[in-house]
Parts: structure tokens; sequence; C-alpha cells
């Protein structure tokens, strides 16, 4: 497998006021910026795959981080994202440990007006968001869309091709569309079991 770290992105990235942590792996050409009034915040030993080499799974594109009005994003430490988009009007928090799988859209607004007459023209204050927050340790399988107001529990995974519209509870899995709980699994580094 082919993998190119690029370095040239990273002058561009700090400029741009990202605060961008230590040790992180950029393979290709992602996308990451920040309009004035908005923050993004990426952890250390984060790997960001944007080169169709880097996973063989098949990157449909590069990856996006993109933090639009007043929006947040806070990456955790040592989180995998593969050709996906990250773009906040509200915010957006990624904890440690989670990788995010090929071609996946994380979205915490509507991006356009719902209600025709707000939307010709475009009102931008008209748009809906709400935070979504996934937790640490989660896998969020390819090609999946995370939408405003989620909140995806410690540990949970979410099956590929999924749309998640409600929360997901701690160490469960969820899938389909729309997304539903199927199984829960045991937390090993706590006494708890959960019933499937």
């Amino acid at each position: 497998m082919f993998k190119f770290n690029t370095y040239l992105t990273r002058p561009f990235i700090k400029l741009n006021g990202v605060k961008f942590g230590d040790n992180n792996q950029l393979i290709g050409w992602p996308f990451i910026f920040r309009f004035p009034k908005a923050s993004i915040e990426i952890g250390n030993g984060c790997i960001i795959r944007s080169n169709f080499w880097s996973n063989l799974l098949g990157l449909y594109q590069r990856t996006i981080i993109i933090a639009k009005h007043n929006g947040k994003i806070k990456i955790g430490d040592n989180v995998g994202i593969s050709g996906s988009t990250v773009y906040a009007w509200n915010s957006i928090t990624i904890g440690d440990r989670t990788m995010i799988g090929a071609n996946c859209k994380i979205l915490d607004s509507d991006l356009h007006p719902l209600d025709p007459a707000d939307r010709n023209p475009d009102n931008p204050e008209a748009v809906k968001t709400a935070p979504i927050n996934i937790g640490p340790d989660c896998f969020i399988g390819c090609n999946c869309l995370i939408l405003k107001g989620v909140t995806i529990g410690e540990g949970a995974v979410i099956g590929a091709g999924s749309v998640v519209t409600k929360d997901v509870p701690a160490f469960s899995t969820a899938a389909g569309n729309p997304a539903r709980i199927v199984s829960y699994c045991h937390n090993k580094n706590s006494n708890n079991s959960f019933l499937s």
C-alpha cells in the first residue's frame, strides 16, 4: 500500500489558526479550514487519510474538516479519519482513539434552510443546528452519515452505511437507516455487562 505523508499542508493549516497537535500524520492532501469566528482543534497522534491508496476500501474524496460561522470542531488524540467530511456550524466533538471509516459525513446542521421561503434567497440564520458529540473509543463504519444533535457514547460501534439521527448509548452497536440499536457489548474495563 502506498502512503504519502504530506508535510506541505501543515504550515497552511497552522496559518489558518487551526490548533494542530504533535505526531499527526496527514496522508494525502486533506482540506482543513476554519472561518474567522470558528475554531478547529486536532489532538496528538491522529491519522488523517486523504489519498486513495491510503485506505483500500476506496476513498471517494479527500478528508474535509470545516468549521463555519461560529462552529467549533474538537478532535481528540489518536483519532483516525479516512476520506470523510466533518462540517461544523455549531459544535462537533470527537473523542480520543475513535476511528472514522471511509467516506463518512458528520454534519451538525441542515446546511440550508428547510423552509422554501428562507431557502430562496438563502438565509443562513434559518438553518437548524445542534451539537454532535462522539465519545472516545468509538468505531464509525464506512459510508455513515451522522446528523445534527446526536451523541454517540463511549465505545459504541456504528455499522457501515448507517444514518444516525438519534443518540447511541455507550458500548452498543447501531446500524441501519435510520440507525437502531442491534446489540450491546461488555465493557472489559468495568464490571458492567449488557444484555443484547
